[in-house]
């Protein structure tokens, strides 16, 4: 018996992932996706390799080009930041309660808004990340995560309502995804991105092969996710999640978070996590890139000198979306 109608508009990695979740506890899941990918869906069905767990999945959910009239308990819409303003559209006419726009986002509050503003009936609308990385190739998916993935959601800036939140528990009730509920989701996508930005200047500086890229670099790195923490607390954001800004500190969390970015630049997991998602999606990038930069233009003249650095060490957008979008 089926637990929860779920729609899933957008099955690359992420949502790849989600929907083998989700299938796999029970749910009726459909995926909105398009061209020869969704023939791939509907004929040889959702492969994926799960790369930590050495382990492959099959899963058959249906497949569909929009996502019609049926009435879905849930939706998620995974998809890049530089896609998802042009589904708000269809996302405000499904039927559902509960619709999560997961993925980064530097617009979480003005996406919001227009969707509210469009939908002909009441919604919740939530934001969501998902800590699910690795790449899409020859049909199937490879993937890197640990249980069955991990879902920060909430509200831009509130707590999510428990009934919400018992949505999610049934949906969810089977899997192992573990799911992090966050009181101000607005905050915790600006952070995320200002952490990822100078880790994309770095990959795209070095060709998208961290392996090359030295010490004082990756120290440069840090100071440049400093000068982007530091903005945004000048900014008023709240840190998200609380204690973030502990990894810029001497101490065991940045220890930590520094083990963790030399193993990103030496592993071929770090590779999946990190350099995949700058060679394939250039276009996100660039738009996440653009709209932090809008975004220091609300504190004048506030000086980012490690963050500057590093971002003039990596080539202009264009010669990097003619190199990566060419190969992909």
């Amino acid at each position: 018996m089926f637990q929860l109608k779920i729609l899933i508009y957008g099955a690359g990695v992420i949502g790849g992932q989600l929907c083998h979740a989700l299938c796999a506890c029970g749910n009726d899941v459909s995926v909105v996706a398009r061209g020869a990918w969704a023939e791939t869906l509907r004929t040889e069905g959702l492969r994926i390799r799960h790369y930590i767990q050495r382990k492959d999945t099959m899963d058959h959910p249906r497949v569909l080009e929009k996502p019609g009239d049926e009435r879905y308990d849930l939706v998620f819409a995974v998809m890049q930041y530089c896609q998802m303003e042009k589904i708000l559209p269809d996302l405000a006419a499904v039927d559902s309660p509960i619709v999560v726009l997961t993925g980064n986002n530097l617009s979480a509050p003005e996406m919001e808004v227009q969707l509210l503003a469009a939908s002909p009936k009441p919604k919740t609308v939530l934001f969501g990340f998902g800590s699910t990385a690795g790449t899409r190739e020859n049909g199937k998916l490879t993937t890197v995560h640990t249980g069955d993935g991990r879902l920060t959601v909430g509200k831009t800036h509130a707590e999510v309502p428990d009934g919400v939140k018992a949505v999610f528990s049934r949906t969810l009730s089977g899997s192992r995804v573990s799911v992090a509920w966050c009181d101000n989701m607005d905050a915790w996508l600006k952070y995320h991105a200002a952490f990822i930005l100078p880790v994309v200047h770095l990959c795209y500086k070095t060709g998208c092969d961290l392996r090359t890229s030295t010490r004082a670099e990756r120290k440069l790195l840090f100071d440049a996710v400093g000068d982007a923490y530091h903005l945004l607390m000048e900014l008023g954001y709240p840190v998200r999640p609380v204690g973030d800004e502990k990894a810029l500190e001497p101490g065991f969390t940045h220890t930590a978070a520094s083990l963790i970015i030399y193993l990103m630049s030496r592993t071929r997991l770090g590779a999946l996590c990190t350099t995949e998602h700058c060679r394939h999606a250039p276009g996100e990038m660039e738009d996440l890139d653009r709209a932090f930069q809008r975004l220091r233009e609300r504190a004048t003249d506030f000086p980012m000198p490690f963050f500057d650095l590093l971002r003039a060490m990596m080539p202009p957008w264009e010669q990097i979306r003619r190199e990566y979008e060419r190969k992909v």
